[in-house]
């Protein structure tokens, strides 16, 4: 008898170790995919298309450092630079992740109604050094509306808002996906151009993970996305999203080297001072929907 139960008490431990051992397996395993689901650019079903941006999965926080110059004075301003993504009615109430990165055509335009009610001015990214530098005039109420990835509902749904208000956008554009399905395509971007109230920047060429990537690789993706958008729509791209959020020293230096003037993360805040121009936070959405905008902006400190 006592054979037995020690055989069966055996067999338990056995049983209860393997379970045990199969549930670590399968959270690494999803860690794993989440890994590789967030290393890969673009999630495409028949029904949706979608990019994650670093902390949309709660991931580690970026660092990098800035040197201060003692040459001259750093300045320091208040200035709002909010982050949209998608602008559009929920798709699938399952798709969480869209859901988190989607603001509602109808809460768009209620912030614009209200931003202009508040006497907000928009001003393009690239006005930003001007602004900081004090070099550039400007509204003493001012915000900065960015979005990020180029996905076609910016010209179907922000684009036309945009125009209706007579306020200014900063569309981050992925150079290889301009014309692919659910994105901007050329003449789309051309239009948007000429109206005078869209800035095109940079997301680079194929919005890969930069610190994951060797230097070669991060230069390039950097550096040829702006030689490509200038050469095939003759304007300067002055400013720069990094993908995910995913920065360090050397890629913010790779940044600065390739010519943009600005550079924007998913950092919150909204101070930007002269010596951080390649690591501006920005604001989601998110954090306003429904309440005056005006007055959070005017409150928000980060």
């Amino acid at each position: 008898m006592k054979k037995k139960k020690k055989k069966y008490l055996k067999k338990r431990y056995v049983t209860i170790a393997f379970v045990s051992i199969a549930a670590i397996l399968a959270v690494f395993s999803a860690y794993f995919i989440l890994e590789r689901h967030n290393n890969v650019d673009v999630i495409q079903t028949e029904t949706k298309t979608y990019i994650l941006e670093e902390d949309a999965m709660s991931r580690a926080k970026s660092q990098v450092t800035i040197n201060r110059s003692t040459s001259k004075p750093v300045t320091t301003v208040k200035l709002p630079v909010i982050m949209y993504h998608y602008v559009e009615p929920t798709r699938d109430p399952n798709d969480t992740t869209r859901i988190k990165l989607s603001v509602h055509p109808a809460e768009f335009e209620r912030e614009l109604i209200n931003l202009k009610a508040n006497e907000y001015k928009t001003y393009f990214a690239k006005d930003i050094p001007g602004i900081v530098n004090n070099t550039l005039k400007t509204d003493p109420k001012r915000v900065v509306l960015t979005f990020d990835d180029g996905y076609e509902d910016f010209y179907t749904v922000v684009f036309p808002l945009l125009k209706k208000y007579q306020m200014k956008g900063t569309v981050y554009v992925i150079y290889h996906y301009i014309g692919r399905k659910d994105f901007l395509n050329e003449a789309e971007i051309k239009e948007m151009i000429e109206s005078g109230l869209v800035e095109i920047g940079s997301h680079t060429l194929d919005h890969l993970y930069l610190k994951s990537v060797s230097p070669e690789v991060a230069r390039e993706q950097i550096t040829k996305s702006k030689q490509l958008f200038e050469a095939r729509f003759g304007i300067p791209i002055e400013t720069f999203a990094y993908p995910f959020g995913a920065l360090n020293d050397e890629v913010v230096k790779m940044a600065e080297e390739a010519g943009y003037t600005a550079a924007v993360t998913v950092s919150p805040g909204d101070m930007i001072s002269s010596d951080g121009l390649y690591v501006i936070p920005r604001i989601r959405p998110g954090r306003f929907a429904g309440i005056d905008v005006g007055s959070f902006l005017d409150g928000y400190r980060n």
